[in-house]
């Protein structure tokens, strides 16, 4: 069986953590042959790691933009003989769709819901067109109760039916086995009391709040931030702001996840809103605590294992980082949980799932 598995590109997330530890897996199968195809050729750590490993074949769209209208064109030069299109994110899902009506193709057609919120959902005259185009897709994956519960809610119950959880996967060997990196190389001491936050700098992931909690802690509390985006400058300038430049530090996009959070305390993760939150089972395979807000998605993976707390309320994380902070028996107790809640979500048992679906259709 042949798979395409298309996303806009592999850039520092979620969703592109998934996709490529996803086709890892799925291409251990010989029987199964396992391709990649992005829409943007944008050269990253995680591109590189797919292209080191040589198990996935890669291929990118000759396009300058994700909204160029040739995309269904070269889409079809490419997956005309794929037995199963997998996509994933936006606007790869419209452009997966629109080939396969332009062609006429049979081919089964999955799609991977990563998220329980996103802009198109709050403009009512797309909700035709958003009916359209999952209406032609074969299987939905939804990667939360909550990221299903809030798609539904948005198309219809006539959806239900179609759509189906799978929580995401981490391939949590690699964080299992990994060595903390020294803290020396960034300048950090081993007193320090380390928290890290891993997330692309948007608006939805909140890194403001982490900021603004540092003020209220004591000052050998300090945070990294690995992550890069458009609210990256804002938040350097909330620091300096603040007074903290010699309390959080920018790191930029790492490929050293694993040995970051290694050498880390705490795993913070402030968004919004998360579909899922691949970054807090990354935590908790690391034995740290993870603190998350209270949002749909991130909740049902964090709650009674983690640590919760109100979304944007710098004053409530203040209190968490405080407590685990100062007791070092609540720190012990959370993180053995968040470790033990880790074990749930293998790659290799979400890659099966994903198999059955595939020769299921």
């Amino acid at each position: 069986m042949k798979v395409y598995h298309i996303i806009n590109s592999l850039k520092f997330g979620g969703a592109e953590r998934l996709v490529i530890d996803l086709c890892a897996e799925l291409s251990a199968e010989e029987s199964d042959e396992i391709h990649l195809l992005l829409l943007d050729d944008i050269d990253t750590s995680l591109k590189k790691e797919v292209e080191n490993k040589g198990k996935v074949k890669i291929e990118v769209i000759p396009s300058n933009s994700l909204y160029d209208i040739r995309i269904p064109f070269f889409i079809n030069k490419v997956v005309s003989d794929a037995d199963v299109i997998h996509l994933h994110l936006f606007p790869t899902l419209y452009w997966g769709v629109l080939y396969k009506l332009l062609f006429f193709r049979k081919q089964k057609m999955v799609f991977t819901e990563h998220s329980t919120e996103n802009n198109r959902r709050s403009k009512g005259y797309l909700k035709r067109i958003e009916k359209f185009i999952y209406s032609k897709l074969d299987d939905i994956i939804c990667i939360s109760e909550s990221t299903r519960k809030n798609l539904i809610q948005h198309l219809g119950d006539g959806f239900k039916s179609k759509t189906k959880v799978i929580n995401n996967g981490v391939n949590l060997s690699r964080f299992y086995n990994s060595k903390a990196s020294s803290r020396t190389e960034y300048g950090l001491s081993e007193k320090d009391f380390l928290l890290i936050q891993v997330a692309s700098f948007r608006a939805a992931k909140d890194q403001s709040t982490l900021i603004r909690t540092l003020t209220l802690l004591p000052s050998d509390v300090k945070a990294i931030f690995v992550g890069d985006g458009p609210e990256l400058e804002h938040c350097k300038e909330l620091v300096k702001k603040k007074g903290l430049e010699d309390r959080a530090f920018f790191l930029g996009n790492q490929s050293n996840i694993a040995e970051l959070i290694k050498m880390s305390d705490v795993v913070v993760v402030s968004s919004h809103y998360e579909g899922f939150g691949i970054v807090a089972v990354e935590g908790m395979a690391c034995h740290k605590p993870v603190v998350a807000s209270n949002v749909p998605g991130l909740s049902e993976v964090v709650s009674e294992y983690g640590i919760l707390f109100d979304r944007g309320k710098e004053e409530d994380l203040a209190g968490v980082i405080r407590e685990l902070h100062n007791n070092l028996s609540y720190y012990t107790t959370i993180s053995e949980k968040c470790f033990s809640r880790s074990t749930h979500f293998s790659i290799e048992k979400i890659a099966k799932y994903y198999r059955e679906i595939y020769y299921t259709l």
